[in-house]
């Protein structure tokens, strides 16, 4: 993995900040510098020249990202419409099966009671 260092300029309501990000074989460290009032292009390139290394950075971890539309989707109660549905399959799957049993009862009930054929003779 590569090494690589972000710098993000931004105000934070009252001062000019610099939020660095640092990736160094791996581990991640981070770091703030205020500036105060907005600084210029050439304050900047002066500040990345020379201040920019004395910027204190400390170890951060890694985090990963979790959308919270996902989990509140995970987390949700099934909606009235998802429970009917599983409700009408479960009733359909018993009355074909109850429909089932009463055809072979009707089935084996005419065949114990059809009569005997006569034997010619």
């Amino acid at each position: 993995m590569d090494d690589f260092t972000i710098t993000t300029v931004y105000f934070d309501g009252q001062f000019w900040c610099a939020f660095i990000q640092k990736q160094i074989n791996g581990m991640f460290y981070s770091g703030r510098y205020v500036f105060g009032a907005e600084p210029t292009n050439p304050q900047l390139i002066q500040w990345m020249l020379n201040d920019f290394s004395y910027v204190p950075l400390y170890k951060t971890s890694a985090y990963q990202k979790v959308r919270i539309k996902d989990v509140v989707k995970s987390n949700s109660k099934p909606k009235s419409l998802d429970q009917y549905k599983e409700a009408q399959k479960e009733y359909l799957i018993q009355k074909k099966m109850s429909m089932r049993k009463e055809t072979k009862a009707i089935r084996t009930d005419k065949y114990k009671h059809k009569k005997p054929k006569k034997a010619k003779g």
